[in-house]
């Protein structure tokens, strides 16, 4: 096992359809298309999927997957049938909340290992869905053992999610409230919201090497689920209809971008290059413009990607080296007489290792990726 333990949730956007029409949505038509993932799409990719062993959990959103409601039982029932035992979850507005099925759908899901509820919820869902659709909801998932998570989005600093639901803290296990992000709808609206969104959260999307896979319609898969920041960003890692599970993970966790974006994060990459690249500085996006690092990533990967590639290739090489020497000292602890180790089918010591890892990228991205590790000769 590589001390760099890269992990996946699989995520299908089944479709934008959704019965409410929120004007921040970062996944209506416009921005994900007209087609949708039918049922036996799914079942493949789903399988395939969860056979990888990073995978470990899979998910469904939209638009709102409960309007797929019969696709999502038949294509986890069959993935349970077939040996599939990860975990999943939904993202939902929670619109179908009718007092008569409620209960019984979530029921029916967490049989199938529904673990946990997204249900987003902020003034634009509320002139949809009522306060009682939403406690109505949470309460139920909450009396089966589901983890509820809310999420809210404002455009307004003076917007609460507390005004809307007082009781919010009692329903959710996790409250979570953003600024509305200029994606999707959103984006091309021209507004921008005014809510304040602290410096420190636009240096890093977080959840080191941890992968919110999005699969879109189109087939599209990539490594992470921003709305469109990441098909502008042009960070597809792969499309199902064409690639394998396994080369799609591998694109993702070998993406040193995508690295950057979740682990090191745009404040170092900032003190890098103002220290050793300045001519560079007047061109990154400046933080106070932005109200997210998805957008900073979606900026450096297209106008500024051919000047970063040698400088990513430094700190790859870094990160590899940091990484390996971690490594070796824990395995060498484990077994002091080991005096040689095996890494990519060659055996050598700890020096070879790190002057291969600097010398070779493709193994250096094969070790970061965790497609290779370091074993006992």
């Amino acid at each position: 096992m590589s001390i760099i333990e890269n992990s996946a949730t699989i995520g299908f956007i089944i479709s934008h359809a959704c019965p409410l029409k929120c004007d921040f949505c970062c996944h209506d038509r416009g921005t994900i298309g007209a087609r949708r993932i039918d049922r036996a799409t799914m079942r493949t990719s789903l399988l395939q999927f969860c056979a990888e062993p990073t995978v470990t959990r899979f998910a469904f959103s939209g638009g709102d997957p409960f309007l797929y409601f019969d696709d999502i039982v038949e294509v986890v029932a069959s993935a349970r049938s077939a040996g599939v035992v990860q975990p999943f979850h939904l993202v939902t507005s929670g619109y179908w909340a009718d007092g008569a099925t409620t209960e019984a759908r979530l029921a029916r899901l967490r049989a199938l290992g529904m673990d946990r509820l997204n249900v987003s919820y902020d003034v634009e869902h509320a002139r949809w869905v009522t306060p009682d659709q939403i406690r109505e909801v949470a309460r139920a998932a909450r009396a089966l053992g589901i983890h509820v998570e809310l999420y809210a989005s404002f455009w307004n600093r003076e917007d609460d999610i507390r005004a809307l639901l007082p009781d919010v803290d009692q329903l959710a296990d996790e409250v979570n409230v953003y600024a509305v992000a200029r994606s999707g709808r959103a984006a091309r609206s021209g507004r921008r919201t005014t809510m304040a969104v602290p410096l420190q959260s636009k240096f890093s999307c977080g959840a080191p090497s941890h992968y919110s896979m999005a699969v879109y319609p189109d087939g599209e898969v990539y490594p992470c689920c921003a709305g469109d920041f990441n098909s502008a960003a042009r960070l597809s890692c792969g499309n199902i209809r064409i690639h394998r599970p396994a080369d799609i993970l591998a694109n993702a966790y070998r993406n040193f971008h995508v690295r950057m974006a979740k682990e090191l994060g745009w404040g170092a990459l900032y003190a890098l290059i103002e220290r050793d690249h300045p001519e560079l500085v007047a061109q990154l996006p400046r933080f106070e413009d932005v109200d997210t690092p998805c957008e900073i990533c979606r900026e450096l990967n297209t106008r500024l990607k051919d000047a970063l590639r040698p400088i990513y290739d430094v700190i790859e090489r870094e990160y590899a080296r940091t990484m390996a020497e971690h490594e070796w000292r824990a395995r060498d602890a484990a077994r002091p007489d080991q005096a040689q180790w095996r890494f990519g089918g060659q055996c050598g010591t700890r020096d070879w290792l790190i002057d291969r890892l600097a010398s070779d990228r493709s193994a250096r991205e094969r070790y970061i990726a965790g497609l290779e590790t370091i074993e006992a000769a």
